[in-house]
């Protein structure tokens, strides 16, 4: 099964760009596939306008779960990798060590985990919720590409234990000015925070990225910019004949989780540059002066190469 996994920080465009990937006839995503923790009591909508367990593509899901012997939840899908119940703990088992970075010693940490039978089992069992998600979604479709557009770095290399998938990157990056302003105004961050938040969000990307052989950078300012030209780039990157933008991603049947655009009705591209106005000059001049710092201590890191596309 070939899997093409979206990974980048939030806010940089991935909602819009699964739309647009999703309207290509061999492609299907629901965007996150962790699924959504929303209230017992409400109606949370499928991007198709059906809750979803009235939708039919989530209801094809839940079959394929049943089919494999998986219990499946409309609110938490059992494909997140969660060994245990405090969120920090956790992210120690599966994702980031604390306040260290470093590749070989996380892979030492999986091994390490991998070795306790119950942690192996949960793990195993979460590989195969993925797989039965994937191949319901796909069968369902008729398509021959899934998209995770879930973002987190970490969770590619769970998927890339699964041995059915065939898995490529897709890393997609966002005028950091912009994603700062965006953090700034959701998590009531400061300008000096939003951007380091950023630069270690990248790091993290960049790092784990290079464990992988097929790795597709994509500017969400070319996307907006050139939209046929760049959703050419990704179709041939997984092997599939380039379809241009009909203009409104809407006319295809698509079931995508994510943020609010998804039931705005809005199917067109409309290029997110709010920054430039909300951004007080302090604060801009706060981020850049971060961002060159980092390019001046590290001229030779990918981040630096990124950084300087905005920059200069």
């Amino acid at each position: 099964m070939k899997v093409l996994y979206l990974t980048s920080s939030s806010f940089s465009g991935s909602t819009l760009l699964a739309f647009l990937l999703n309207a290509h006839p061999e492609i299907i995503t629901v965007s996150e596939m962790i699924g959504w923790q929303y209230d017992q009591d409400e109606d949370f909508e499928c991007s198709c306008g059906k809750t979803l367990p009235d939708c039919p593509f989530f209801q094809n899901i839940a079959a394929a779960f049943r089919k494999n012997g998986l219990p499946f939840d409309f609110r938490q899908f059992g494909t997140g990798y969660s060994l245990v119940g405090s969120e920090t703990l956790n992210r120690y088992l599966t994702e980031c060590l604390p306040r260290i970075r470093n590749s070989s010693l996380e892979r030492a940490r999986d091994a390490l985990v991998m070795a306790v039978p119950p942690f192996a089992k949960t793990l195993k069992r979460q590989d195969l919720a993925n797989r039965s998600f994937i191949s319901a979604a796909l069968e369902y479709s008729h398509s021959s590409v899934f998209v995770d557009a879930s973002k987190d770095p970490h969770r590619m290399r769970h998927l890339s234990r699964v041995k059915d998938f065939d898995l490529q990157v897709l890393y997609l990056v966002r005028d950091p000015r912009g994603v700062s302003r965006s953090t700034m105004k959701t998590r009531k961050w400061d300008a000096t925070r939003a951007i380091e938040w950023w630069i270690r969000d990248q790091q993290n990307i960049l790092r784990i990225s290079t464990e992988f052989s097929s790795v597709l950078p994509v500017y969400y300012e070319d996307l907006c910019d050139s939209v046929n030209d760049t959703l050419a780039r990704i179709h041939n990157f997984v092997d599939l004949q380039p379809e241009p933008f009909c203009g409104d991603f809407m006319a295809a049947e698509h079931h995508i989780l994510g943020n609010s655009m998804r039931l705005t009705g809005q199917s067109n591209i409309q290029k997110n540059e709010r920054w430039r106005e909300e951004l007080s000059q302090a604060d801009i001049d706060t981020i850049t002066g971060t961002l060159n710092d980092f390019t001046a201590n590290n001229p030779q890191h990918a981040l630096s190469a990124i950084i300087k596309h905005y920059l200069n």
